[in-house]
């Protein structure tokens, strides 16, 4: 792991390293050649102010792009940012998606925290639900994962680094035959 100039010793965070991020490619965990898709799940869960809620994600009208986020990840803070806005200030090819934030359920991370971040989410719901997680078989953050109700499954995931990530997983998703 680099090292802070001058000799402090301590470890820098490689994901503010412009350079480093700039090689940095999204890993795409969909199926390959028209495989078998994954199914899609509803959402069923809590807000961060504790009130059950529930995501028809599989009867909805547009693709869902669901952002499985955590409160302490340096990588999350921009997604955080990025669904706090107007859909007008995503990437073209996503202004059109629902979009849920997933976190992990009350249990594991403290609602407080979420409802900390979540303050300017407000057209999108945030759903704190372990069973989201597994239920998708995410097993780490910032992923995001594209269903589409319409075949009733997961047409696209993956690990973003940037909105721009993101967007090139939804385009490649929703262009790709069905």
């Amino acid at each position: 792991m680099p090292q802070e100039p001058g000799g402090s010793g301590h470890a820098r965070n490689p994901l503010s390293d412009p350079e480093f991020r700039a090689g940095l490619r999204p890993i795409p965990a969909g199926p390959v050649g028209g495989g078998p898709r994954s199914p899609a799940f509803d959402l069923v869960g809590v807000a961060p102010g504790g009130a059950p809620v529930e995501v028809a994600v599989r009867s909805a009208v547009t693709p869902v792009l669901l952002c499985f986020l955590h409160v302490h990840c340096d990588g999350c803070d921009g997604f955080w940012r990025g669904l706090s806005g107007p859909p007008a200030d995503l990437p073209p090819d996503m202004a059109g998606l629902e979009r849920v934030v997933v976190t992990k359920g009350p249990s594991a991370v403290d609602p407080v925290e979420v409802a900390r971040l979540a303050t300017g989410v407000t057209e999108v719901p945030v759903v704190m639900s372990d069973r989201a997680w597994s239920d998708y078989r995410v097993s780490g953050y910032p992923f995001f994962v594209l269903v589409d109700p319409v075949r009733d499954a997961v047409v696209g995931e993956t690990v973003g680094f940037g909105w721009g990530d993101v967007a090139s997983m939804v385009e490649a998703s929703l262009s790709a035959p069905g």
